[in-house]
């Protein structure tokens, strides 16, 4: 294997470096369902908007105002061709590559019964009414009846398949959207789901999740959280996954949807609530980025959230708390810090990691392979790859310096299949160290998760899109335990900047929940991907008792009454406490709080 420099320009997203790259050497970027040949995903942050909309390479998707910056954030499909001479374009502040999403499920079971235990006993009178739940997850079934009227018709104001076959109008040109009558018609028809063109597949994730937040128990006979509130369900893209595969791709790439989707999703949603209070539940998750709310999908819902009164976001926190995919350290002047990358010989996915360190140092990275011999020493701001001997690229490094969200320096690694197996060291000197703190994080690669070798830092594990200020982030606990343990799984905060982070945890395993394709049965799964939608169907109910007394409640004072109404009784162990938050929620305390307003 050797080392060759790159002339990408330094300042730009280390993934769209690797991109660009990439199409130099003749690879094609996998399409996904809301690009085109030779496109990409991006998120934006823009000074001058008329400049953004006038640059012919970009695909203009969604616009959101950032009120605290007065910048605009933007999502779009650009050329890969043109990525360099669209971040270089004076009216572009920051541009990310959309990174593709994980379910937040640690595993379920195959079994179904008609009738479940329920670990939560609500008042009757408290139901979600004229409230909208969102849901950004996998596999609607708007057939099961915990989903319908008492006369059978549906409780779906819409369902924005990202997979569907476009049309003219479809949202931000990708995908079909299914109106409530619509799903009324086809649920006459003897097969619904033929009749919809819509099928959500057997024990489908966002199901499960739907039924949690907002199921009626007209089928299972067991109600969630807000049963009487109206759905807006976006299923998430997942038709990506067999183009990628077909062009060598891997777990990180053939996942879900993305970042971008994934903003338009909640921007979608928020537009079919329009003025009424709406909350939307995302049991989704990356392991990459800052961690510290500068990346520009949080930024995103920040300013969605803020946008006006009302309304809400929630998030799980992940399932990452064991499975060794954080490091941090500190690297001494003139001297060097360790970090050894654990990948198992055969492993033929690709991998890529993040290292995040303060924009008052430098460092110099050497890629020391299993063999020992020192690769390369790789100087802040400078970026390339390794090639084996077929002139493959193995490796593609970048150092990047002064993240324009953050001002801080990041390191990504980005492994291809091909990679030999085996402890590879990832070497930090330090050049000029001021602070000298550094955090890591190795991308999600579900079926076959790489680590760093133990010991392990089992903290700042949280889900990397949920780190935002304005956003509601939520572990897990087990209900079935005498003591309700935090769950092995649930990840752990703080955030990068020191933040509480996971906010609350709730009930999220050994979880009975509507099962799909059963019209009445459940069936159980367990993760922060259960315990999130408890937080937002409560979140709903109080934005129902607000609404009847006429009261309007901002992001703040939503996070203030959770805050209130949470048990705040955290363990002992300072590694637990990283992982409570404020601790579970009294649904009735919070609905107290919101009547004596």
């Amino acid at each position: 294997m050797r080392f060759e420099w790159t002339n990408i320009f330094a300042d730009i997203d280390p993934r769209l470096q690797r991109l660009i790259q990439r199409r130099r050497r003749g690879l094609s970027t996998p399409l996904t369902a809301s690009t085109e040949v030779g496109e990409i995903a991006v998120i934006a942050k823009v000074n001058d908007i008329q400049a953004w909309r006038s640059l012919s390479e970009v695909r203009e998707g969604t616009e959101i105002i950032n009120t605290a910056s007065g910048d605009v954030i933007v999502t779009a499909r650009v050329p890969v061709s043109r990525l360099q001479f669209v971040r270089t374009s004076h009216c572009v502040v920051s541009l990310q590559a959309s990174q593709a999403l994980q379910l937040t499920v640690d595993n379920f079971d195959f079994e179904e019964v008609l009738t479940t235990p329920n670990f939560v006993q609500l008042d009757s009178t408290i139901q979600g009414r004229d409230v909208v739940v969102g849901v950004i997850d996998v596999g609607c079934d708007f057939v099961h009846k915990n989903f319908r009227h008492p006369d059978g018709s549906t409780r779906i104001l819409a369902l924005w398949d990202q997979d569907g076959c476009s049309e003219p109008d479809s949202p931000f040109g990708y995908g079909k959207v299914y109106r409530s009558a619509e799903i009324n018609q086809a649920l006459q028809a003897n097969d619904p789901y033929l009749a919809l063109g819509y099928s959500p597949g057997k024990l489908a994730h966002g199901t499960h999740v739907m039924d949690i937040a907002t199921g009626n128990g007209n089928g299972t006979g067991n109600p969630g959280i807000a049963p009487e509130a109206d759905i807006v369900f976006v299923h998430f893209s997942n038709g990506a996954v067999e183009a990628v595969l077909a062009n060598g791709g891997s777990a990180v790439d053939n996942s879900l949807g993305d970042t971008t989707e994934l903003v338009e999703a909640v921007d979608f949603i928020f537009g079919i609530a329009d003025e009424r209070p709406c909350a939307i539940n995302i049991s989704l998750a990356l392991h990459g980025g800052p961690h510290d709310g500068t990346a520009l999908v949080e930024q995103s819902i920040n300013a969605l959230v803020s946008d006006r009164p009302n309304r809400a976001v929630v998030i799980a926190a992940g399932n990452s708390y064991d499975r060794g995919i954080h490091a941090s350290g500190t690297v001494p002047q003139d001297g060097f810090t360790d970090l050894h990358w654990d990948i198992p010989r055969g492993h033929r996915q690709y991998k890529a990691m993040e290292l995040w360190y303060s924009g008052a140092d430098k460092f110099l990275l050497d890629i020391i392979p299993p063999d020992g011999e020192t690769l390369v020493s790789l100087r802040l701001g400078e970026n390339g790859e390794i090639v084996d001997e077929d002139d493959n690229t193995v490796i593609y490094l970048s150092h990047r310096f002064c993240d324009p969200n953050n001002g801080d320096n990041m390191i990504g690694v980005f492994m291809e299949s091909k990679l030999p197996g085996g402890v590879w060291t990832l070497r930090l000197h330090g050049v000029e160290v001021s602070n000298g703190n550094f955090h890591a994080w190795i991308e999600r690669e579900d079926g076959s998760q790489t680590s760093f070798i133990p010991p392990h830092d089992n903290t700042h594990t949280v889900n990397s899109i949920g780190c935002g200020q304005n956003i509601i982030m939520v572990g897990s606990y087990d209900p079935t335990k005498p003591n309700q343990p935090i769950s092995y799984f649930s990840s752990s905060g703080p955030t990068r900047d020191g933040r509480q982070k996971p906010d609350f945890i709730a009930p999220g395993q050994n979880i009975w929940a509507a099962s799909s394709l059963t019209e009445t049965k459940s069936s159980r799964k367990t993760g922060t991907s259960m315990s999130s939608p408890v937080v937002t169907g409560i979140v709903a109910l109080m934005l129902s008792e607000a609404r009847d007394r006429n009261i309007t409640l901002d992001i703040n004072q939503i996070h203030q009454i959770l805050r209130q109404s949470a048990q705040n009784n955290p363990p002992q162990d300072p590694s637990q406490k990283a992982r409570y938050g404020y601790g579970p929620i009294n649904i009735q305390a919070a609905i107290s709080a919101v009547r004596a307003m």
